[in-house]
């Protein structure tokens, strides 16, 4: 039994395996995050980036933040 369940769960983390990256804001489904960054008519500094599936901020304590 224990070989049947190695069996079938090796080949899947071997496929998952490109499918989830770590980048410096948290976990995505990129590896480079898709971001637009631009200033506004007023000079106000945006950055517009895709989401990820779980952010580092969302992690912490609520102390920390």
């Amino acid at each position: 039994m224990k070989q049947l369940k190695i069996f079938l769960i090796v080949p899947i983390l071997l496929t998952l395996q490109g499918c989830v990256y770590f980048n410096e804001d948290g976990v995505g489904t990129r590896k480079y995050r898709d971001c637009v960054e631009y200033y506004d008519a007023e000079g106000i500094y945006h950055c517009e980036c895709d989401e990820n599936l779980i952010d580092y901020d969302e992690l912490k304590p609520k102390g920390e933040q």
